[in-house]
């Protein structure tokens, strides 16, 4: 095993997408060390993606890409600036407003990142922001993204161990949305402390305009996530519904679309989709030949070794995740290391769906650290910063998401919650 991650981590370093990465390094052990036949690369590639649950991942994706491309971005975010209004420091507020709302449309960190950083960051600068503190509000609020559903990271999770994308989506829903008045507090107390300006004044004449102008944007995840919550569709059929509902909304409502238009978003779409599944393919693999090379016994050994505390446990897996961030695609981190916790969730009692939303938490900050960090590239390009400089202003938030990460681990009831008041019905 020493030689698969010695494999990776070599190839890594020399610069090799992820994805590729973890493909090449496992089919290595498999020729140099293990007796299985090459042919179990292609089988387990294939099994890999072979999942009804990720059916549902390519819609929200292209669901995501039709609503950005509709303009429902820069609506929810005008939405945004009028409900903020003269508050220290408020664009701060609007950006992480305005990624909550997004959140609830595209599910994903970086299309939220690229759509709102792109507006908002030079917005903030113009208003006497420094430009590293802006893009490093954008960074941190992204990451509400993937938590709030829908979210893509939720659906991985779900296809490999096997709880409920349902289930998981409103788990998701109270720690997402604690995670945005961490944010806000913070930006608050900056806000004060450096004498940031404060948002311009709004009148309600420009609110009511603004709320109707994002009302089918807003509609969406209401009509989406209430079809799930509400036992009427699957996570996958909820998939094609969003979509169906975003061609609606752009073609018809806001006529910001055309028919010419549908050929490149699908397109950026479908190339996204084929990114993050070969990832996930890859690692399954990866995660294979660890599952077989390593007894299940002996993780919960080595775990019981530290500490028979479930607290303790809990710990040591959120600083494992924090410390994987840094080099790994988050995504192959569910993929690769959730089956050989599973044995160890059970044995400590812990809720598998619960886990879950702890999991995507430290995920998610495991975007902006560097060297692995994508969402710092995505901001220092879209708003010609350097990470450096991002990185200068990010730490506070950094604190502010790793407390909220310990907070939902030690309260399950902040993600169990509603899956116990309203998660019977969900399919």
């Amino acid at each position: 095993m020493i030689v698969l991650f010695l494999c990776l981590l070599a190839l890594l370093v020399c610069g090799v997408p992820i994805g590729y990465a973890i493909g090449v390094s496992s089919l290595a052990y498999v020729v140099c060390v293990s007796d299985m036949s090459p042919l179990v690369a292609a089988q387990q590639i294939s099994a890999g993606a072979d999942s009804m649950i990720l059916l549902a991942l390519p819609f929200f994706l292209l669901a995501g890409e039709i609503m950005n491309a509709a303009g429902i971005t820069r609506r929810l975010t005008r939405l945004a600036l009028a409900v903020i209004g003269p508050a220290p420091g408020g664009l701060s507020f609007v950006v992480v407003l305005a990624n909550t709302l997004i959140a609830m449309v595209s599910g994903a960190a970086i299309a939220s990142a690229a759509a709102v950083g792109s507006t908002m960051v030079p917005m903030m600068e113009r208003n006497g922001y420094p430009r590293g503190y802006a893009a490093a509000v954008n960074a941190a609020s992204a990451t509400i993204g993937p938590v709030i559903p829908p979210s893509v990271g939720f659906i991985i999770y779900a296809s490999v161990s096997g709880a409920s994308v349902g289930k998981l989506f409103l788990a998701g829903a109270v720690p997402g949305l604690l995670m945005g008045v961490a944010i806000m507090g913070l930006c608050g107390f900056t806000a004060r402390r450096a004498g940031y300006p404060r948002g311009d004044r709004h009148s309600l004449r420009e609110l009511a305009q603004s709320f109707v102008a994002a009302l089918p944007g807003l509609l969406m995840p209401v009509i989406v996530l209430g079809g799930i919550f509400g036992g009427l569709v699957t996570p996958t059929e909820a998939g094609v519904l969003a979509v169906a509902y975003g061609l609606i909304v752009g073609l018809f409502v806001y006529r910001s679309l055309s028919w010419r238009d549908l050929p490149a978003i699908m397109l950026t779409s479908a190339k996204r989709s084929a990114s993050i599944l070969y990832i996930i393919a890859s690692a399954s693999f990866f995660g294979f030949i660890i599952s077989r090379e390593v007894d299940a016994s002996m993780v919960v050994g080595l775990f019981q070794s530290f500490t028979e505390q479930r607290w303790v446990m809990l710990l040591i897996a959120m600083g494992l995740f924090l410390l994987l961030g840094t080099v790994m695609e988050g995504g192959s981190i569910m993929i690769i290391f959730t089956p050989l916790l599973l044995p160890v969730l059970a044995h400590y009692n812990v809720d598998v769906v619960h886990f879950g939303v702890v999991f995507q938490l430290a995920i998610m900050i495991g975007l902006l650290t560097p060297p692995v960090g994508i969402l710092l590239f995505v901001l220092a390009g879209v708003g010609q910063v350097s990470v450096k400089e991002i990185l200068r202003h990010l730490w506070p938030f950094y604190l502010i998401l790793i407390v909220t990460m310990v907070v939902v681990a030690y309260v399950p009831a902040l993600s169990l919650w509603l899956v116990d008041s309203w998660g019977g019905s969900i399919k």
